[in-house]
């Protein structure tokens, strides 16, 4: 039977669902799921390495001790050098343009001088961060780049990676850890990596920041330590929404829908917007026949209903207006007018320009991040970045005069508040000065 996705009007009810459909992907498994990531958290917690290991053996068909659980330097370098060739070249140039484009989110401090004195603010680097690196059908060493570089840039003094322990570590893996000079790398995965990272056990230190993409799973085990720990996002399912007209090409269109439905969890969601009716029906055609010859079409058989879709608008303002409301992780602009397009976006992870410009590009090669707000996260939060890994610290050095001149300000704000012992700290100064 042909796979047909549906074209759909942007202002009926229908399409308004789709808004909806992205940001509840996965909610209808997300309550039991929960409660059992929040057993294995307490269990961690509680009897850390012996719950750690137990999981490991229960989930990934793994025996490990501490002495196995953490990999030796000469056993990453071993794997390493099995590597693909091509693929080692590849991993050198992407990691060279992640850092070129990290390197300019470089924060700096500042001073300020004012009547009270002077005001700094500092940067410092977090301490101690976990990356963990999803290990499911297939390896993810575009991972470790993405986490580990901005960490490194940021000045990070101890960065330790977490893969789950599916056999011998993968290659490809083993050499991007190896490129970057990372030495603290242990094989756990799922919900206990994320709590020893979070409560630490006897063989793992514990961490002041997660980062890094996984499962379902692992996203809610993120979500349940947040405040004992700091994380990069509450990952959901892949999103892109495509803006395009009629200049578009409709099979360069649906391999980007495609690109981002194949991870292969269901709940990912392609939309193209357009207000062309006829390249709609071109785009429909084509998206049919890609699944039709894809070597993994069972995959895009599992999606949910309109996970797929083509929504048609009546114009660009209709389009970007939705493009806003919706907040996607990736916003592709495929118009004859895109530059002048992309001043009226606002909410959108990250955006590719152009009919040159498609997600996988910056998914893998030309710098950007590709740890992304999902869900509609866009409209609030950003990508993975060198800021990521920093604090900021202000500093207050205030004068003897400034102190003077300031007090009577400060008594009267606080004592409006009803804060007596604020007021005092400055109202006796003033006085004895």
């Amino acid at each position: 039977m042909e796979f047909q996705i549906p074209i759909i009007t942007l202002s009926s009810t229908h399409g308004r669902k789709v808004l909806s459909s992205i940001r509840n992907a996965a909610t209808d498994r997300n309550a039991q799921a929960q409660s059992n990531v929040d057993n294995i958290l307490c269990d961690v917690k509680l009897n850390g390495d012996k719950a750690l290991f137990k999981y490991s053996k229960q989930f990934d068909g793994a025996t490990l001790t501490k002495n196995t659980l953490r990999l030796k330097s000469e056993y990453i370098r071993k794997r390493a050098k099995l590597a693909d060739p091509a693929f080692a070249a590849s991993c050198k140039e992407a990691a060279k343009r992640i850092r070129a484009f990290h390197e300019k989110q470089l924060a700096k401090p500042f001073s300020i001088s004012t009547p009270e004195g002077k005001l700094s603010q500092l940067i410092r680097p977090l301490q101690r961060v976990g990356v963990y690196v999803p290990g499911g059908h297939t390896a993810y060493p575009s991972t470790v780049l993405m986490d580990v570089i901005p960490s490194q840039i940021a000045g990070v003094a101890e960065i330790a990676v977490a893969t789950p322990p599916r056999g011998e570590l993968h290659p490809a893996i083993a050499f991007a850890v190896e490129l970057l000079g990372v030495k603290e790398v242990y094989r756990m995965g799922g919900p206990q990596a994320i709590a020893a990272f979070a409560f630490g056990t006897k063989s793992v230190k514990k961490v002041d920041k997660i980062v890094g993409p996984g499962n379902l799973y692992v996203a809610l085990a993120k979500k349940a330590v947040y405040g004992t720990v700091d994380i990069d996002s509450i990952a959901g399912p892949s999103e892109v929404i495509v803006l395009a007209d009629k200049t578009a090409n409709p099979q360069w269109v649906a391999l980007d829908m495609l690109a981002q439905a194949e991870h292969g969890s269901g709940d990912e969601t392609a939309i193209c917007v357009t207000e062309d009716i006829g390249f709609a029906k071109r785009l429909q055609l084509a998206v049919s026949k890609e699944i039709a010859n894809s070597p993994v079409t069972d995959i895009f058989k599992r999606l949910r209903p309109d996970a797929l879709c083509i929504c048609v608008s009546e114009n660009r303002k209709q389009s970007i207006d939705f493009i806003n409301e919706c907040g996607p992780e990736h916003l592709e602009i495929m118009t004859a007018t895109y530059k002048k397009d992309l001043d009226s976006v606002k909410n959108a992870g990250a955006i590719f320009l152009g009919p040159y410009s498609p997600v996988a590009m910056g998914d893998y090669f030309v710098g950007t991040n590709h740890v992304l707000p999902t869900g509609g996260a866009a409209r609030y939060a950003s990508p993975l970045g060198v800021e990521s890994f920093i604090k900021r610290m202000s500093v207050a050095e205030i004068s003897k005069a400034g102190c003077k001149k300031a007090a009577p300000h400060v008594s009267v704000l606080a004592r409006t508040e009803n804060f007596v012992h604020h007021a005092l700290s400055a109202e006796k100064r003033a006085e004895q000065i």
